[in-house]
């Protein structure tokens, strides 16, 4: 008894979403308001990555240079928890992920 085993293929989704602020800037540019401070800026990180069954949801966040690195310094580790729970917020808010 020979029992063939299927497998069975299922194509995931990736979704990328990207946060940033409102501004006169067209939506679909490649340019941005930083969520942080409101700079045009071109730069975003990779904030969160959710994954459901089929479907992956990357949350990019459009965040200046200046930000980035205020963000880095050692001393500022209370400002970046504050921008998280922005960020936190935002993406819980508008996507209910």
């Amino acid at each position: 008894m020979n029992k063939k085993i299927v497998k069975k293929i299922v194509k995931k989704i990736v979704k990328s979403i990207s946060i940033y602020r409102d501004s006169k800037l067209p939506e679909n540019g490649w340019m941005q308001s930083c969520f942080n401070c409101y700079i045009f800026t071109a730069k975003n990180i990779l904030f969160k990555t959710h994954v459901n069954k089929n479907t992956t949801h990357e949350f990019f966040v459009y965040l200046c240079p200046l930000c980035q690195r205020e963000f880095k310094k050692k001393n500022n580790e209370k400002s970046y928890i504050i921008f998280q729970n922005k960020c936190n917020d935002y993406i819980a808010f508008n996507y209910y992920v």
